[in-house]
């Protein structure tokens, strides 16, 4: 493993043994609106760990992910009117601003269960909804039912298969870790060529 990988690589899984274990599972899902770290492979090592504490782990990240995109769709419901009339003109034509409006509104459910689902930004999401002023009510509903089954997917891969995992990722954790990250980059190099 290459530097920084390793030592998060190591971070989680010490993290993953200690008594607060239940703790940094809810505190990491929680600001996972601020961090930049791939929150699906710290809940693996959280599972690995303790499988038997799969279930706990899971839905306490599924409630910690919920309170995160809440947090990013009232700052994008409250803050839009004051930082709108920058990010438009300056960031993103009014074109391609109408026609996003325009898809959220038609297809606003399915865009947070799928975006939620799928390995897409949380951050990107959550202030999308709030901006489009979607349902305080349904958003939550999406994104908690999606961040449930997304997790359990996770956990439960972690509890059939968690050897082979826990290997596989002892060789590639930089990789996968340097994917995701090409995974970031090209969601926002395609936001940017729909302009």
């Amino acid at each position: 493993m290459e530097g920084r990988t390793a030592k998060l690589y190591q971070w989680a899984t010490q993290k993953a043994n200690s008594k607060l274990a239940y703790l940094w599972v809810g505190v990491l899902f929680t600001l996972e609106l601020l961090l930049f770290i791939p929150l699906d492979a710290v809940l693996m090592f959280f599972c690995l760990q303790n499988k038997q504490k799969t279930f706990y782990y899971v839905l306490i990240a599924a409630v910690g992910s919920t309170l995160s995109g809440i947090a990013g769709y009232l700052l994008g419901h409250f803050l839009w009117d004051l930082i709108g009339p920058y990010v438009v003109p300056q960031f993103i034509s009014t074109v391609f601003f109408e026609r996003l409006s325009l898809h959220f509104q038609q297809y606003g459910n399915w865009a947070i269960f799928f975006g939620s689902l799928l390995p897409f930004p949380l951050k990107a999401l959550s202030l999308t909804a709030g901006v489009f002023h979607f349902g305080l009510f349904p958003f939550i509903c999406c994104l908690f039912a999606a961040r449930l089954l997304r997790f359990s997917l996770v956990g439960g891969a972690m509890v059939l298969w968690g050897e082979r995992v826990r290997n596989f990722l002892d060789r590639h954790f930089h990789k996968i870790f340097l994917l995701l990250g090409a995974k970031i980059i090209a969601i926002f190099l395609f936001f940017w060529m729909l302009q």
